[in-house]
């Protein structure tokens, strides 16, 4: 069994920034893989990736982040627009499938457009791409239906996805289960099709990434894909994962670096203004910029209130 690694910062929430930037960046091979046939009504050349949309547990409760959501256009319609909505499951639960129904029922009441939902889960649930439907049937016959498009990724066939066209594919199938190749053979078999493919220096970092992530190896597995390397003339392998060890470990450091002065900034604030509220606390963990959490530390001082500061 390919066990899914876990890591801080909450349940799945590792692993949705990996999904998100994944699909965001390859949306449409995404779309060709699961959903062809409304992929076929949308103009996959441009599209927007909607950030931070938030719901609550309707009519009252917690806040929700959507995972992703993309706004593409309808092909041939003059400028009207469709929505992508993708949920990123660790692992398969039944509560999945009310929560999207209701979702899908608030995103169509902000926005008024169709929407496309789709559930991708790397573990557990039904393997392969299917669609799955909530029926609402309490009172005898039918009287609704949501539908949705679901991707179980552990258990479908690795070696289908590798020979698809779709980039995206090659490296989903690191989470797959193989039929005919070892461990150390299935990681090659990913990362040889990434590394011949023309792809631009992040695109091929994302999908690098995904196959080193969840497609570790250790002991004997390791050996025999250090031999495949050496004694399979696999070069723009071994230079492909070099540069992604050498690329993360000085994200690695400069993520550090963030993190540490945000967390001064957080506690510089708390001090001056008192106790934080949870929005004020997600403004400051939104701040992707070292520079800009120095230039907020720098008001602090002068500042009279938060709403001065543009944080509330």
């Amino acid at each position: 069994m390919y066990e899914i690694p876990s890591h801080p910062g909450g349940r799945g929430s590792f692993h949705d920034q990996v999904f998100k930037d994944l699909i965001g960046r390859f949306l449409p091979d995404f779309l060709t893989l699961v959903a062809p046939g409304p992929a076929a009504r949308l103009d996959m050349t441009r599209w927007t990736l909607l950030d931070k949309e938030t719901f609550t547990d309707w009519p009252q409760g917690k806040r929700r982040e959507l995972d992703l959501l993309a706004e593409v256009p309808l092909a041939g319609t003059g400028g009207r627009t469709a929505l992508v909505h993708v949920e990123i499951e660790a692992r398969y639960r039944p509560e999945l499938r009310p929560r999207l129904a209701g979702y899908y029922m608030q995103i169509r009441l902000r926005h008024g457009r169709p929407v496309l939902p789709i559930a991708i889960c790397l573990r557990r649930g039904r393997p392969g791409i299917h669609r799955e439907s909530v029926a609402d049937d309490d009172l005898g016959d039918e009287i609704g239906c949501f539908r949705y498009y679901a991707f179980g990724l552990e258990n479908s066939r690795a070696e289908d996805f590798l020979a698809r066209d779709q980039p995206l594919a090659w490296a989903l199938a690191a989470l797959m289960r193989p039929e005919t190749l070892s461990r150390a053979e299935h990681k090659m078999a990913c990362l040889r099709r990434i590394a011949a493919a023309k792809l631009d220096g992040l695109r091929r970092f994302l999908l690098v990434n995904c196959v080193e992530t969840y497609l570790q190896l250790a002991g004997r597995d390791a050996e025999e894909l250090e031999a495949l390397q050496a004694h399979g003339g696999e070069e723009e392998v071994r230079t492909m994962r070099m540069t992604w060890a050498e690329q993360l470990k000085q994200e690695g450091m400069e993520q550090g670096r963030e993190q540490g002065v945000r967390q001064t900034l957080l506690r510089l604030l708390g001090a001056r203004f008192g106790p934080l509220s949870d929005d004020v606390r997600r403004r400051i963990e939104a701040i992707r910029s070292v520079e800009r959490l120095n230039q907020i530390a720098e008001q602090i001082l002068v500042a009279r209130s938060l709403e001065e500061m543009g944080l509330r």
